[in-house]
């Protein structure tokens, strides 16, 4: 069955040590016949990607490491006239660099757009999954250095659930992830009487569509966050504290939502 490596994207600080590793692994090392040495520059086979998520005052940054999803379903072994792409008995992708005539039809082939062309030795070159590594009983480098446990390497049977990112893409990659990107509703509760902000408010958030109720108390700030909510849908918002009139609404969630101030009036 072999391994598959489970990204939890809501740990990542974008430290960026998986990058620098990989740098540290491959930049001027050959690692037959996997793969040859990574450039200094111009190549990132993780690279970690910052997604600035609803507005200011109340703005998160999400964090996504990105390497080869090593799919089953792989367009670029597809593409390949050369035959140069391959994957091994434990799931891994690999580009063959001797028949690799440098066509450089997989790198747009890639639906996560994670190869890249080494212009000095004429080849398509990504992440290997470090299968020199695995092949000695190691951890890739990526998941050996990450210090909030992101990255995991485990038995595919050890595998504690996962979702795929890009699912329309149907690549079946051996990358699985948790804290993928889901919208969110967020806002901030104010007292229309006194314009002060009024911590401790309950806010309910019910799903239309499906059975779903999701609740958050507003912290010291007056702001609460609704988040693992499904984009496309409607939900129904009720907000309320005692000694204040309830305040209900509908919204549908084409992106993250931010309520912004609301204001709740004394009753």
């Amino acid at each position: 069955m072999g391994k598959k490596f489970l990204i939890d994207a809501e740990k990542c600080t974008s430290c960026q040590l998986c990058v620098i590793a990989c740098k540290d692994e491959h930049v001027g090392a050959t690692h037959a016949p996997w793969t040859g040495a990574q450039p200094m520059t111009g190549h990132f086979w993780i690279d970690v990607k910052t997604t600035e998520r609803g507005r200011i005052p109340r703005v998160k940054m999400q964090y996504l490491p990105l390497l080869c999803q090593h799919c089953e379903n792989a367009a670029c072994i597809k593409v390949c006239p050369q035959d140069a792409i391959g994957r091994r008995a434990d799931g891994l992708v690999w580009i063959d660099e001797n028949s690799c005539d440098g066509c450089g039809l997989c790198q747009p082939a890639c639906p996560y757009d994670v190869i890249y062309m080494n212009a000095e030795l004429g080849v398509a070159q990504k992440c290997t999954g470090c299968a020199h590594r695995v092949d000695e009983g190691a951890l890739p480098r990526c998941a050996d250095v990450c210090p909030h446990d992101v990255i995991l390497f485990v038995e595919e049977s050890d595998l504690p659930g996962g979702e795929v990112h890009h699912p329309e893409f149907l690549a079946a990659p051996r990358v699985l992830w948790r804290g993928l990107p889901q919208p969110f509703i967020t806002g901030a509760i104010v007292d229309a009487a006194s314009d002060e902000v009024l911590p401790g408010t309950e806010i309910t958030v019910t799903d239309l569509f499906a059975d779903g109720v999701f609740r958050a108390v507003s912290d010291e700030f007056g702001e609460f966050w609704i988040k693992g909510l499904v984009q496309g849908r409607k939900y129904h918002v009720d907000i309320g504290k005692d000694g204040y009139r309830r305040q209900v609404s509908i919204v549908t969630l084409d992106s993250d939502h931010d309520l912004g101030d609301v204001m709740l009036a004394p009753i």
